[in-house]
């Protein structure tokens, strides 16, 4: 597991705050108890080596949908040992929100049990910066008929819909698909963490080669980008489980520092 270290200049703060950025874990009945022990042991050994961290965001996709109650000790072990070092704050992905309703209670409250804060659609303030989680509809993954033709835009109005208005700013926007990033920065968006593409899957050089929806060469699938219209950033992870080439899971370490002008 590599560990990716982005620096982020942002205006608004007069302190430096350092975040680790997890996304697509996927915790699930496909995965024996011994891995998933042994990738909770390497987050939080990598997590422990990088210190001082003022909050652990988690963008989705923490489990499977192929999941079952045995899953809940090992996800449940990992968010308490991650809470004894910072707050852990988590945004649904599209798996999450493909499990049943039951099942998605479970979740949560294995979750909250040991102390992360679920941001379904809701913002927490901390320190100098509001944290927002965005949960999307399932049409902007999926269509109606379970295929991938035809899915919504993410747009302003959709992220506004859900969310309201941007009321706090500098903001932190925990969105699971990358693919709204620029109508993210509309909202008002000054940092999004996001995932969901793995890396493209399949990386050659710079470039990923897939995503989930079937697209190929899809425009975000890795690393810092940079919305030339609304100058908001997105931090793009690749993601931690899943099948993945020449694609190493990573761990982000992102440090903000104020912006100098």
């Amino acid at each position: 597991m590599q560990i990716r270290h982005e620096t982020v200049p942002m205006h608004g703060i007069r302190s430096s705050y350092s975040l680790v950025h997890l996304s697509d874990i996927h915790f699930s009945r496909a995965t024996s108890h011994e891995k998933n022990r042994g990738t909770t042991e390497d987050i939080v050994r990598t997590c422990e080596i990088l210190g001082n961290i003022d909050a652990i965001c988690i963008t989705g996709d923490l489990v499977s949908r192929k999941w079952n109650e045995a899953t809940l000790p090992d996800t449940a072990e990992l968010v308490q040992k991650l809470r004894k070092m910072a707050p852990v704050l988590f945004s649904f992905g599209n798996h999450e929100m493909d499990l049943s309703l039951a099942q998605r209670r479970e979740f949560v409250k294995a979750l909250q049990s040991k102390g992360a804060a679920l941001l379904h659609n809701r913002s927490i303030r901390l320190g100098e910066l509001q944290f927002t989680g965005l949960t999307l509809p399932g049409h902007v993954y999926k269509n109606p008929g379970g295929g991938y033709g035809g899915l919504s835009a993410i747009t302003q109005e959709m992220v506004g819909n859900c969310l309201g208005a941007c009321e706090y700013r500098p903001a932190v926007l925990l969105a699971h698909s990358p693919l709204g990033f620029p109508a993210y920065g509309k909202w008002g968006a000054d940092l999004v963490l996001s995932g969901h593409v793995h890396g493209g899957i399949v990386r050659i050089g710079e470039q990923g080669i897939l995503s989930p929806e079937r697209l190929f060469y899809p425009k975000y699938t890795k690393g810092m980008y940079t919305d030339a219209e609304t100058g908001a950033r997105m931090e793009l992870s690749a993601g931690i489980g899943k099948l993945r080439i020449n694609n190493p899971a990573e761990i982000v370490y992102v440090e903000l520092v104020p912006e100098t002008r």
